[in-house]
């Protein structure tokens, strides 16, 4: 709960400053200054332990991709927002062994370590700040804010030869739902027609809510995407004065 507060705390100092800058504008009469795009993304997907338990989890990074739309407002030709849905597609390997007890029938199996690969599918709504530098018909824009992610669907395939249970299930009951995280990075503009832009970026991706729920390993997501799209402009870019 605390992080779930922490998060929404986030989200109104960002769409207070939105507001205070929109409002200041309100008697010019600029075009919408509008954005609308597709986007897509390949990066790697891994889990931080940020606190052990008795199950010993050991991730490695695995890949991820997605795509989906953007959406632009600037109100300036410096600060803007960005916003959008992306449908995600993300895997997560790891090791997990557990403390062996003699005292428990599990022994012989915690003497083996567990390899779990988890494939998952994923709807995600970014909001981000927009800090912008432009130069003739390129724009550096670094983008700071929170993310919202809800896994709508994820299996786990288990690799033991000493497990003669069920193999392959599903993971989502397990997984606390939503997600919310806190992204940073960058992209690069290219103005190629009056009102079309490419771009091209990274983002880093730290979710505060654990991964899986009832665990003693208390997990946290991350992600480190690579991205490219195309942006649609109501607008001259820059901005005119």
């Amino acid at each position: 709960m605390r992080y779930l507060n922490i998060s929404f705390l986030s989200a109104a100092v960002i769409v207070s400053c939105f507001l205070n800058q929109a409002r200041a504008q309100e008697t010019s009469e600029k075009p919408p200054n509008l954005s609308f795009g597709i986007a897509g993304s390949y990066g790697y997907y891994s889990g931080w332990v940020r606190n052990k338990g008795s199950e010993n989890l050991h991730y490695s990074p695995a890949p991820g991709y997605g795509g989906g739309v953007v959406v632009e407002k600037m109100f300036n030709n410096i600060l803007g927002v960005q916003s959008g849905l992306w449908f995600n597609r993300f895997s997560i390997d790891l090791k997990m062994r557990q403390k062996p007890d003699p005292f428990t029938i599990n022994s012989i199996t915690g003497l083996l370590p567990m390899t779990l690969s988890i494939n998952a599918w994923s709807l995600s709504v970014p909001l981000s700040l927009i800090t912008s530098l432009n130069a003739s018909i390129f724009s550096f824009n670094i983008l700071a804010g929170i993310k919202y992610t809800e896994i709508v669907e994820s299996r786990v395939r288990i690799d033991n030869p000493l497990l003669s249970y069920k193999k392959n299930f599903d993971l989502v009951p397990y997984l606390n739902n939503p997600q919310f995280g806190f992204t940073l990075g960058f992209n690069f503009k290219f103005r190629i027609t009056e009102f079309v832009d490419l771009f091209f970026g990274g983002m880093g991706e730290l979710y505060v809510t654990e991964l899986i729920r009832g665990n003693s390993d208390i997990t946290s997501l991350y992600a480190i995407s690579a991205l490219s799209g195309v942006m649609f402009r109501t607008n001259v870019f820059p901005m005119k004065k």
